[in-house]
């Protein structure tokens, strides 16, 4: 309402002043009348350069109705002859019609423009995305030879050590601390190398609803869990996807939510599957601190993360495969109280 006072304000304080001058001259000052007839189009060009074609017409007609007692003599009278009065009527609509729609057609032209301008800014995200993805690519056959055949000597060596210290001696601790980091440091050399060149398995027919099912039940069960919320619909959601895939999807957003909700009572986790059209609709919601700006503009980056110890590869190893299945991976920014991700998949079409 607020909004509409300050477009549209001016142009009726505008009619009102013209009309009141006109209905307040002596009709027999002819040369007045006509100029007021003449500045009724100024509110109906203001009009409808801030409302469109609508606006224009709409004012158009007002200022008729209003000039139409004085121009034929029921309130005051305009000496004007009467078929001139009609054709300045008749004009006024013409103009706020024309303005009107000449104006809508300039909308319409910079919204496309505008469109295109952000489309053309998403692709070039895009391609920047995925040149750093072939640099990932190309420094993972590297990082392959280097750091994965010395860790599994490291590892081999440790554990031959091993078996001559006892397990509870300072250097059997000290081997023990060598074994898990090097263990650690192949998990993430293995994370690393699943987003560099994640392998294309067979696309299968399965219901979502199952992973959805096997996510809940395996966050509930985990130490610290989180009161882990899911009510099944009972109706299937095909989908036609590398099943391993969607699970590792699956299984980095939900552990990402656990981690973020904390342990129950205070932290959860809501799960929700539906079916938009073509479309299956994965949500998972927490209440922990939600994302930051800076996360939700990277998201997908590789290695960006703003968790202490985290590679920065999940959400990108998961966005990935997810467009890679033709869908798309979400933050919903209106999601106030913790965060929330929504993935869109297409359904399967077809029968089996």
């Amino acid at each position: 309402m607020t909004r509409m006072l300050k477009s549209y304000g001016l142009v009726a304080l505008m009619v009102l002043v013209v009309t009141l001058m006109h209905y307040n001259t002596a009709m027999h000052i002819h040369a007045a009348h006509g100029i007021y007839r003449r500045l009724y189009y100024f509110p109906i060009i203001v009009a409808a350069f801030r409302g469109g074609r609508t606006a224009g017409v709409v004012t158009a007609l007002a200022i008729c109705l209003l000039y139409i007692p004085h121009a034929f003599g029921l309130i005051g009278h305009d000496p004007a002859p009467n078929l001139e009065k009609i054709l300045e009527m008749v004009l006024y609509l013409a103009v706020g019609l024309v303005t009107g729609t000449l104006e809508d057609r300039d909308r319409r032209t910079r919204r496309r423009l505008q469109d295109s301008l952000d489309e053309r800014e998403r692709l070039q995200q895009e391609l920047v995305r995925r040149e750093r993805l072939a640099a990932v690519g190309q420094l993972s056959a590297g990082l392959a030879h280097e750091i994965r055949n010395p860790l599994a000597s490291i590892k081999g060596a440790t554990e031959v050590l091993q078996d001559h210290e006892p397990a509870d001696s300072g250097r059997g601790r000290m081997l023990t601390i060598v074994r898990e980091e090097a263990a650690r440091l192949n998990d993430v050399l293995t994370r690393f190398l699943t987003f560099a060149r994640p392998a294309t398995g067979d696309r299968t027919r399965f219901d979502l609803a199952d992973e959805v099912t096997h996510l809940a039940g395996l966050l509930d069960h985990r130490d610290g869990a989180p009161t882990v919320r899911y009510e099944p619909t009972g109706e299937p959601f095909p989908i036609d996807a590398d099943r391993d895939a969607i699970r590792q999807v699956m299984l980095n957003l939900g552990l990402n939510a656990a981690e973020a909700a904390g342990p129950a009572p205070e932290g959860t986790v809501e799960l929700s599957l539906a079916r938009d059209g073509d479309t299956h609709r994965i949500t998972v919601t927490d209440n922990g601190p939600g994302f930051t700006t800076a996360a939700v503009a990277n998201l997908g980056t590789p290695f960006f993360t703003t968790r202490d110890g985290g590679t920065g590869l999940g959400l990108a190893t998961s966005l990935r495969i997810v467009r890679d299945h033709v869908g798309d991976l979400t933050v919903d920014e209106a999601h106030a109280g913790g965060a929330r991700v929504v993935i869109r998949l297409p359904a399967a079409t077809g029968g089996a």
